[in-house]
């Protein structure tokens, strides 16, 4: 057997040489179709929560064809054509009408387009793990963008390798700066995945997954409310705006605008109003478990603000 492509497929550059080179240049040739097409669906459905073809991992004989395949057809030549620009094909999509219209529905929207195919709204769908992370990370200012490097051990429940039995391997966490880098630099274990990430649907790294299954059930939740990446981060957060604005009702609105990026509607803030008086009753009551709750992770809570 010699270097070269598939025969069924269109041939190899003339120049090319018989090596990774060459096999880059032809999976990138003018004549090969495929590339483009799969980047550019692989890319929207990163964006709006699933592929023009929604079978991104299969575009043979058994996949789904293009919801709208003259879209995908343009998107995959204007890829090309820009040099292969990711951020320029990112900028075009995200600044579309098609990405920026409202989420909300209607019932006949429901009726005419239920699983939205057609894109007769936004899209409407949560993170997936990794970024659930980091942007807690970096909405509380603790995100730390230092780039390659070896991989990095952030929280873990303690001792769960050896529970795995992974042959007396033993888990150390990082310290310092290696706690709060994205997730993208998180040392994997296969056998033994951050739970964190699990729950939310993070893949084992066993195989590739091109396409990932996008649950919601109560972990998510009790994660983000207990994993100490989470609450630490959420403690760092408050801390920067209870000292930037003084009365509750401000600083609800400050922590909205931060995190979600709009304002509360007045429904909203009334239940986040109720819930915070009824917390710091709680904590007013038994300030030890507040003074316990702001000391989870490596940093320490800021001593000029009352743990309450």
């Amino acid at each position: 057997v010699t270097p070269a492509g598939f025969s069924a497929l269109h041939a190899m550059p003339a120049d090319a040489p018989k090596n990774r080179m060459g096999l880059a240049q032809w999976i990138v040739s003018p004549q090969n179709t495929l590339t483009a097409r799969v980047t550019v669906n692989r890319f929207w459905q990163e964006l709006f929560g699933v592929g023009l073809v929604r079978t991104s991992e299969d575009f043979g004989s058994q996949g789904e064809l293009p919801s709208n395949q003259a879209l995908h057809d343009w998107l995959a030549v204007e890829f090309r054509e820009s040099g292969w620009d990711v951020k320029k094909l990112f900028t075009l999509m995200v600044s579309s009408s098609a990405y920026r219209q409202s989420t909300k529905t209607t019932p006949d929207k429901l009726a005419r387009d239920p699983q939205n195919r057609l894109l007769s709204r936004g899209p409407r769908f949560r993170m997936d793990a990794e970024m659930v992370r980091d942007y807690a990370l970096a909405v509380s200012d603790t995100l730390v963008p230092t780039m390659g490097g070896p991989g990095t051990k952030p929280y873990q429940p303690s001792n769960l390798w050896e529970v795995v039995g992974l042959h007396g391997a033993k888990f150390t966490q990082d310290k310092g700066d290696n706690l709060y880098r994205r997730t993208l630099y998180n040392f994997w274990k296969r056998q033994a995945p951050y739970p964190n990430m699990e729950v939310f649907n993070a893949p084992s790294r066993e195989v590739c997954v091109v396409r990932r299954e996008r649950t919601n059930t109560p972990l998510q939740a009790l994660v983000t409310l207990n994993d100490p990446q989470f609450v630490e981060a959420a403690r760092r957060l408050a801390e920067k705006v209870v000292r930037e604005k003084r009365d509750g009702a401000s600083i609800i609105r400050e922590l909205a605008h931060r995190i979600l990026l709009r304002p509360l509607s007045e429904q909203e803030f009334q239940i986040i109003a109720a819930t915070a008086k009824d917390l710091e009753a709680d904590f007013t009551a038994k300030p030890d478990r507040a003074t316990a709750f702001i000391a989870m992770g490596e940093t320490k809570a800021d001593a000029s603000l009352p743990a309450v």
